[in-house]
């Protein structure tokens, strides 16, 4: 019984122990817990922190600086002008040049010399309502007549131009014939010169023959009326009348008689390649008193007979008046891209009832075109004077030239 009893005891301890063994096999560890570890932390000083001072600037950052500044400066500059332009754009400003040199072919002792003939500096604007505003400065050297020394040399600039310009508005109910009108006030052109002188377009050679001899001046104070009238089946007719002082722009009015002139001109013939033909005409008193009288006063006629085509141009002036008589024939002709032969020769009697006082004048030689605003000129010029002239009685006078024009 007590064998049983063992042998039961020993079994139940070998199960217990083999169930143990699978116990602790199949459960899996358990893992601690980190341990909370509380740390203290110290109070820490506050400490001053002292600026730093900036770096030096570079040489390049200056320059930099200076290019923007400048980039800006230039910016509000171009700004400005572009203002101005704006505000002015129908404002004109040219100018031109003559110079020449000379030399006299009779002795060594007359003037051998560069000088400057003209300068013209033009200002022009145009106004509201189609209007306009001129003012042109001259400057030449100084008459030596007018000078109590007689010895000028310095160069004297005036005004040549200074005038106003408007259409006027002419009702087609008073019209008989179709034209329009423009006003001018105040110093402007006289009817003849300035659109004679366009013909050969050598001004910077020399004058046209009414104002070479004197005739009338080129400009004058007063009143002016230009134009066109259209009739049907005839070419356009351009016109320009005048009522002036007739002192013209060198002198001051010095009586109440006014100097009447009226020019008309027109294009009587336009072939196109074939060239045009111009036919002007002038009509001039001088010396029409506050009566309205002008049996006393010097009256010139004139007109002038011109042909242009592309390879030149020829024209014949006649000049006739209260004792006096002349006339101009002339020419210019293309024979190289910008290279010009051209010759004119003046025949011109100051006095009619005078014998042997004319005068002949004779201009020739070559000019070219440097550019479109310089030309260059070397020609020759003579003077023969009849044995009764008023100066250089019986002698011919004459001289080589180097003329230059510059337009601005």
């Amino acid at each position: 019984m007590i064998r049983k009893i063992l042998a039961a005891s020993i079994i139940l301890l070998v199960g217990a122990s083999l169930a143990g063994a699978q116990t602790a096999k199949v459960r899996k560890p358990v893992k601690k817990k980190p341990a909370i570890v509380k740390k203290i932390v110290k109070p820490v000083a506050p400490q001053i922190v002292k600026p730093q001072e900036p770096a030096a600037e570079s040489v390049d950052e200056k320059l930099a600086d200076l290019k923007e500044d400048t980039n800006k400066a230039l910016a509000e500059l171009k700004s400005s002008v572009d203002k101005v332009k704006s505000d002015n754009s129908d404002a004109k400003v040219s100018g031109v040049v003559f110079f020449r040199w000379q030399k006299y072919t009779q002795n060594s002792t007359t003037p051998n010399n560069f000088d400057v003939d003209r300068a013209y500096l033009d200002f022009k604007k145009k106004l509201a309502g189609n209007s306009a505003v001129r003012v042109t400065l001259d400057v030449r050297r100084l008459d030596s007549s007018l000078d109590a020394n007689k010895k000028t040399q310095n160069l004297l600039d005036y005004l040549k131009y200074a005038y106003f310009e408007t259409p006027v508005p002419i009702p087609s109910a008073v019209r008989l014939i179709p034209f329009d009108l423009t006003a001018k006030v105040g110093l402007q052109h006289t009817c003849w010169i300035d659109w004679a002188d366009k013909m050969l377009n050598l001004r910077y050679i020399s004058k046209s023959l009414v104002d070479n001899e004197g005739v009338m001046s080129s400009a004058d104070f007063g009143l002016g009326a230009v134009g066109k009238v259209s009739l049907p089946g005839i070419p356009e007719i351009e016109y320009h009348g005048t009522l002036l002082n007739g002192t013209g722009y060198a002198k001051a009015e010095d009586d109440s008689k006014k100097y009447v002139g009226l020019r008309l001109n027109s294009t009587v013939y336009d072939g196109g390649e074939a060239g045009k033909v111009i036919l002007g005409g002038f009509g001039h008193i001088a010396g029409i008193n506050s009566s309205l009288s002008y049996n006393g006063s010097n009256k010139q006629v004139g007109a002038m007979l011109g042909y242009k085509h592309e390879i030149g141009t020829a024209y014949f002036e006649y000049l006739y008046g209260t004792g006096i008589a002349g006339n101009s024939l002339g020419g210019i002709v293309t024979a190289l891209p910008g290279l010009n032969i051209f010759a004119r020769l003046d025949q011109y009697d100051p006095n009619r009832s005078k014998a042997s006082d004319q005068i002949d004048r004779t201009f020739y030689g070559v000019t070219y075109d440097w550019n479109k605003d310089i030309k260059l000129a070397l020609d020759m010029q003579s003077a023969t004077y009849g044995s009764a002239a008023s100066s250089n009685a019986g002698k011919t006078v004459s001289a080589i030239y180097l003329h230059t024009m510059v337009t601005i």
